[in-house]
């Protein structure tokens, strides 16, 4: 059978179900949401759906990539709207997790199924096999389980698990269509209780919790131990838990201890007595306001977070906790290196850390074959699933490579520190280790055969980790790398920390044009960094004013100004590929490539304010043209009139504005409405890649050519005027402060264009002169520079 997706339902407007459909939304996947019929209703027989689309659109972290996709959700009700199914490709259910309830829903769905639609349950622990208890051949064979993490929108994780009877060709089709169309990390599960990450996360939850109690750790000394420094999220456990909700936590314990009765572990799943107790004062976490922590508000309105004490169940100041290893380990930049450094390590924090590693692993390694075809399928739930650094054999790894220290793990279980089979098997019969290959070409140990088979990849996945090891480097100056991708096309990747734009990238840039036109027909502007970069190397700014040399910081800026201007008029096209944070300089780059492909979750912006600086590489100038300060612009009249460019070009750079996501730097102007975008991080390159050779395509036919520079025709003085009256309203009424308000000046002064007439057109590059004259006058003052200061030492804003 042949399946398509081009229209879905979602059944339950719950936080889960509302996220689904918003998801899908952002695709462009229109659905229906459809909830019960409150006794309460009257004529609003909606209700509960339209609250619960409400409640998404205002959702925070935001689930739309843009609120205006809420257009394609329809809020309806299982009464009134059955029928309706009938019309869709794909159902999704997503009601309370109640076999009660989900069984006669699928019963009354079933009646109105078109041949062939897809129905498939988001339970969170409900094996697939009592879910279909009763239903026909037709609907098995279309019915599986899609798990979906949430926040839905952020979290890869999507698990799939089929019935006994789910078409093959089903599994595949979704499958494909979760990675290419919805972004998701796929994994593929056994039908088993919770599951791979929930079988296996709550286990680490519950022995942590078990272990925490007995030998009385407090909530804070747990998330400082088990937090970055051993691998995971800076939420560690017990913020985790807040954010998760107590409640679902217990909910998938019980379900587990219910449902999975010949679990070696059994035991470990019945939820502590202190937890149930939380639930029974409403305590669960950041759905209630209060959990492992509570935010509290002093006198003075700031807010103070307090910790739960455990043994008294009273909430106490955070304790301020410190030791010597995870002192050590956050200097460190390896993850697994830094876990190495806690495990190893004879303080208190490193007993904890080897307790609990050693029980998750071992439960891991007894479990996999039972729930999991593969390890790396416990390995991507795990990461994907939870944000951790590694997953459960990925660690293993790292540990059988230090016999020393594994010794030490298994010992604090406090049993005989026995291997499991697997981890013996894989010694025995494997090469010591559960993955073997370099990055790019890994191989695993599939503990059915016990032989090494590829770690599967998306469909055209590229990996510059795989390039550089089949040494396609052209170029590395240690700031950057110009890399062949094949098929004429090279990457320019950054690999400086955060990414940061120095003379290094400044110059791999313009190689990459100058030269690479020799040899390529496209160049690609990528990384496999979370960020794309953070802008311009600040320090390297500050140390430059600060000594007073300003010939050598104005020749770095023109630098930075001309490579920019280099990439925007390249004569071969220039593709930026960003996923992550792009702000300030990285922001700039990506505004003069010729084209973007853009990861959905991009965060892009013109930052330098915050630093009290302004664009200074092209963004003030870039920004203005996207916004029709051109004089092509101008004379068919499309914007009002040259002040119009200005004033938004303005609001936008001096709130600091950043997007959301790409599609909210589309309507920024920051991306263009004619550039892509790819939902799934690992697909950018290969698309990326792929719009390269399309644009060298049109070239060799003709169709493309390089940018000419255009004229821009700019409000001048009176205009600037207008603004700075607005920066004296905002400063008077205490919204800005003094140095806030003289950055603004300086800002209003470039995207007005200067002393310029209105009447008269200006050119690029007198704009870049602005902006440059700008940014040196601002980085010689005492409270820029402190300012710049203080996001070095703190990494945070200040304001002065």
């Amino acid at each position: 059978m042949s399946y398509q997706i081009r229209k879905a339902a979602v059944l339950g407007a719950g936080v889960m179900g509302a996220a689904i459909a918003a998801h899908l939304a952002n695709v462009g996947i229109p659905s229906l949401l459809l909830d019960i019929v409150p006794p309460d209703a009257g004529a609003d027989r909606d209700k509960v759906a339209r609250i619960g689309l409400e409640k998404i659109v205002n959702a925070r972290p935001a689930a739309f990539y843009s609120k205006k996709a809420a257009r394609l959700i329809t809020a309806g009700n299982v009464e009134d709207d059955l029928a309706e199914l009938g019309q869709v490709d794909w159902i999704i259910e997503a009601v309370v997790e109640r076999l009660d309830i989900k069984r006669p829903l699928y019963e009354k769905m079933e009646r109105v199924l078109s041949p062939g639609t897809i129905i498939t349950s988001n339970t969170s622990g409900l094996p697939a096999h009592m879910l279909i208890e009763g239903r026909s051949e037709a609907f098995r064979r279309n019915f599986l389980i899609t798990h979906f993490f949430n926040p839905v929108r952020y979290m890869r994780l999507l698990e799939l698990v089929p019935c006994v009877d789910t078409a093959p060709e089903l599994m595949q089709f979704v499958q494909q269509f979760s990675t290419e169309v919805l972004g998701k990390g796929v994994v593929l599960c056994k039908d088993t209780p919770n599951f791979i990450a929930n079988r296996i996360g709550i286990y680490g939850f519950l022995s942590t919790l078990h272990r925490v109690l007995n030998e009385g750790y407090s909530v804070s000394e747990v998330d400082t131990i088990l937090g970055p420094s051993m691998g995971r999220p800076r939420s560690a456990v017990f913020r985790t838990a807040d954010l998760s909700g107590l409640d679902t936590t217990v909910h998938v314990a019980d379900n587990l201890y219910e449902n999975a009765p010949g679990d070696a572990e059994r035991e470990t799943f019945r939820v502590p007595e202190v937890i149930r107790e939380m639930i029974r004062r409403g305590w669960l976490g950041e759905k209630s306001g209060q959990g492992f922590y509570k935010r509290v508000k002093n006198a003075d309105g700031e807010s103070t977070i307090l910790e739960l004490n455990l043994k008294t169940l009273e909430y106490e100041p955070q304790q301020k906790v410190r030791f010597p290893s995870i002192g050590a380990a956050r200097s460190i930049d390896d993850p697994l290196q830094r876990m190495l450094t806690v495990l190893a390590a004879d303080d208190r924090a490193g007993q904890l850390a080897r307790e609990t590693t050693a029980d998750s692993l071992v439960y891991a390694a007894k479990i996999t074959p039972e729930i999991a075809g593969s390890i790396v399928d416990v390995d991507e739930a795990m990461r994907w699933g939870f944000n951790f650094d590694a997953g459960s054999f990925e660690v293993w790894d790292t540990l059988l490579q230090h016999p020393d220290v594994l010794q030490k793990v298994l010992q604090a279980r406090g049993d005989s520190g026995a291997l499991p089979e697997l981890v013996t098997r894989v010694k025995s019969a494997g090469q010591s280790t559960f993955y073997t290959g370099i990055p790019g070409k890994r191989a695993y140990f599939d503990f059915h055969t016990n032989v090494y088979k590829p770690v599967p990849e998306p469909e055209g996945a590229i990996s510059l980790a795989a390039a550089r090891a089949a040494n396609k480097v052209i170029r590395d100056n240690g700031s950057g790398a110009l890399i062949d991708l094949g098929d004429g096309v090279a990457c320019v990747e950054f690999h400086t920390k955060m990414n940061t734009i120095d003379e290094g990238i400044i110059e791999i840039l313009h190689y990459a044009v100058e030269e690479g036109q020799k040899q390529f027909r496209a160049i690609v502007i990528n990384n496999d960094a979370a960020n794309f970069s953070a802008g311009a190397n600040v320090m390297l700014v500050l140390m430059a004013a600060r000594s007073g040399e300003w010939k050598l910081l104005e020749t770095s800026l023109n630098g930075l100004q001309q490579a920019h201007q280099l990439l925007k008029y390249s004569p071969i096209p220039v593709v930026a590929a960003p996923s992550g944070q792009a702000l300030g300089g990285g922001c700039e780059i990506v505004m003069h490539a010729n084209h973007v492909r853009a990861h959905a979750e991009s965060y892009i912006g013109l930052v330098e304010v915050g630093l009290g600086l302004i664009p200074a590489g092209g963004g003030c100038k870039e920004l203005l043209v996207r916004l029709g300060a051109t004089l092509e612009n101008q004379l068919a009249r499309k914007t009002g009139g040259p002040f119009t460019p200005s004033r938004r070009a303005f609001e936008t750079i001096a709130f600091a504005t950043v997007s959301t996501s790409a599609v909210e730097a589309q309507d920024l102007r920051f991306l263009r409405k004619s550039d892509a975008i790819t939902v799934n991080r690992d697909l950018l390159l290969r698309d990326a890649k792929a719009d390269a050779v399309r644009l060298a395509e049109a070239r060799e036919a003709g169709k493309w050519q390089p940018a000419q520079p255009p004229l821009l025709l700019l409000p001048g003085p009176g205009a600037r005027l207008v603004l700075e009256q607005q920066l004296e309203n905002l400063l008077l009424t205490g919204k800005i402060s003094e140095h806030d308000a003289v950055v603004g000046r300086y800002l209003a002064r470039v995207v007005t264009g200067g002393e310029c007439s209105p009447i008269t057109p200006v050119t690029e590059q007198q704009v870049l002169d602005l902006e440059r004259e700008a940014f040196l006058s601002l980085c010689g003052m005492e409270k820029s520079q402190d300012r710049i200061q203080a996001l070095l030492t703190t990494g945070k804003p200040l304001r002065n």
